[in-house]
């Protein structure tokens, strides 16, 4: 028996790689992010052609090591409201809170909590300027 759809673990969350890369480079240019999408591209190919159930496990529980490290740097940068509006960043790291590593569910519902409550801060500041202007 062939085992089918080793990929299916990460399937719904490969947008996220590429959001997150990408916000962490726009947020901070200095930081490449072209090593962590080579790595993630081959395992993610190694996965889908994979036939071993164990061996395919163990390849998803790389992928999730990589989406920690990159929820961890995304962490750590200064994402702006203007690219959380105009961007897919904030559905696909809110996704990953349905993942089933609690690892990345815990950082990825942190962090989008963590930008509610910087973007409703803005709100409060600006809500407050408005009404000097007034």
């Amino acid at each position: 028996m062939v085992f089918q759809v080793p990929h299916q673990h990460w399937k719904r969350f490969l947008r996220a790689f590429t959001s997150v890369n990408e916000a962490i480079e726009a947020a901070n240019p200095a930081i490449s992010r072209a090593e962590f999408r080579n790595t993630s591209l081959k395992i993610l190919e190694m996965l889908i052609n994979e036939n071993d159930a164990a061996r395919a496990q163990e390849l998803c529980v790389v992928l999730d090591d990589i989406m920690i490290q990159s929820l961890r740097t995304l962490e750590m940068v200064t994402v702006k409201p203007e690219m959380l509006a105009s961007t897919d960043l904030v559905q696909d790291v809110g996704d990953l809170g349905k993942h089933e590593s609690e690892r990345v569910r815990g950082l990825a519902t942190g962090i989008v909590r963590g930008w509610k409550a910087s973007v409703k801060a803005e709100l409060v500041k600006a809500a407050a300027a408005m009404e000097k202007l007034s």
